[in-house]
């Protein structure tokens, strides 16, 4: 049964790289009413978005939808199943929500203002965020990675056909496309990380935030200069003294927390082991258990680094800027620069709720304050005439989610291009894709 199972999925995956990228999502029918299975698959997003994957059990999913366990394996075969499964169906709830968009949109920017708004719908079921793809066998990420690529190409369709119809103004496509991606996908997980919203109210909001500032950006007047060269690795360089045991002895911490940072990033923290990021530091796994006693610690306290850097970068934005707008962007620009070429922040995505409960609630006390800090730049902006008008809380909450999702498909060699991609993700956040009038 197995042996099948894998022919499946290898004929799956064989079939949707014959089909290529499509530019125009194709129409999925679908039930009135979900099936039992997308009931089981709708609860097992909604634990894998905020306990983890390691930290959800079949059995336990099965019995929040009332599955007796010997049902459960008639709609799944084991755990990586249920994932694959999970992330199949949210390439398609995807998929569907571009095709709806596309058919609905009088034009192309429009086309991405609906999709936002199906996207965030509350009354959408919530789709498992596919961040661990490496979690899964190398046919099921294959058929994951056709099917999301897919749903890319899609987005980047309407980007490039807008800039030639002249409604959305000229960027990088690409780009805009995958901020647009990782935006949708950090809202559905910001309530637990920061400790507010998560209901219908919050939904709808958020949407209408994000729609009208992809349309119309922050900044009041689009012409204002804006020009950081602020290299976030300034934050990160010291002076090393080799010859004092607890200098060095820090400064191997320090390399460790980095390396397992970017590795999480990139691979989630289920799909990245001690192994391989034993490996990656060209060391052993016993190497690593001298400096932490598992891998739970290890993932606090790159959640707790995290932090530490991203209170650098905003302290760094507010002495920087010269108004509102400029402090903002500043920390936006730092941050995109610290995902593509800088010192890797844990990105806080998957698996709040699998963080012990005291260190969980000092680490969401700090990501609020950092939102809050945001906020208050963008009122700052809107007091100094530096910002339009506009629901600034709900934009700082969202605008994470720009350089959040870089680790998941920005490849390393980019980083020679980090200075030309933060300016045009700063710009997507200054200027919103609607051309100048």
């Amino acid at each position: 049964m197995a042996k099948a199972r894998e022919q499946k999925d290898r004929g799956k995956a064989a079939a949707g790289r014959r089909r290529g990228r499509a530019a125009r999502p194709q129409l999925a029918s679908a039930p009135a009413r979900p099936t039992q299975r997308e009931v089981l698959l709708d609860e097992a997003a909604r634990q894998f978005n905020a306990r983890g994957i390691a930290a959800t059990a079949v059995n336990q999913v099965a019995k929040r939808v009332g599955l007796t366990r010997a049902a459960v394996y008639y709609y799944v075969k084991d755990s990586e199943d249920l994932v694959f499964q999970c992330y199949l169906r949210a390439c398609q709830l995807t998929a569907d929500d571009l095709a709806h968009a596309h058919e609905s949109g009088k034009d192309d920017l429009e086309r991405i203002k609906d999709f936002v708004r199906r996207a965030l719908a509350p009354e959408r079921p919530q789709a498992a965020v596919v961040s661990e793809i490496a979690y899964l066998s190398e046919a099921q990420r294959s058929i994951i990675e056709t099917e999301h690529g897919r749903n890319i190409a899609a987005l980047e369709s309407f980007v490039r056909n807008g800039i030639r119809a002249g409604t959305i103004r000229e960027c990088d496509e690409h780009v805009v496309a995958q901020s647009i991606f990782g935006i949708v996908s950090w809202i559905v997980l910001s309530p637990g990380w920061v400790g507010q919203g998560g209901d219908a109210a919050f939904a709808l909001r958020m949407s209408e935030a994000v729609v009208d500032h992809l349309e119309h950006g922050l900044v009041r007047s689009p012409a204002t200069p804006f020009l950081c060269r602020i290299d976030v690795k300034t934050l990160s360089s010291a002076p090393t003294n080799m010859f004092d045991r607890e200098h060095a002895a820090a400064m191997k911490v320090e390399q460790v927390l980095e390396t397992a940072s970017r590795l999480f990033n990139e691979r989630g923290l289920d799909g990245a082991s001690l192994d391989q990021i034993a490996a990656a530091l060209g060391a052993t796994k016993g190497a690593l258990y001298h400096y932490f006693s598992d891998k739970r610690e290890l993932v606090l306290r790159c959640y707790e680094r995290s932090a530490e850097l991203d209170e650098k970068m905003t302290d760094l934005a507010e002495r920087s800027g010269t108004t509102g707008h400029e402090r903002g962007m500043i920390g936006l620009h730092l941050n995109v620069q610290a995902q593509i070429a800088g010192p890797s922040p844990l990105v806080p995505l998957i698996g709040f709720e699998s963080i012990a409960p005291g260190p969980r609630k000092a680490l969401q006390a700090r990501l609020a304050q950092l939102h809050r800090r945001f906020t208050e730049m963008g009122h700052q902006g809107i007091a100094d005439g530096s910002n339009r008008r506009c629901d600034v809380d709900a934009i700082a909450l969202a605008g994470a989610g720009i350089f959040g999702w870089i680790p998941k498909w920005l490849p390393a060699s980019a980083a020679a291009r980090r200075w030309e991609i933060a300016d045009q993700m700063v710009d997507l956040s200054r200027l919103g894709l609607r051309p100048p009038q």
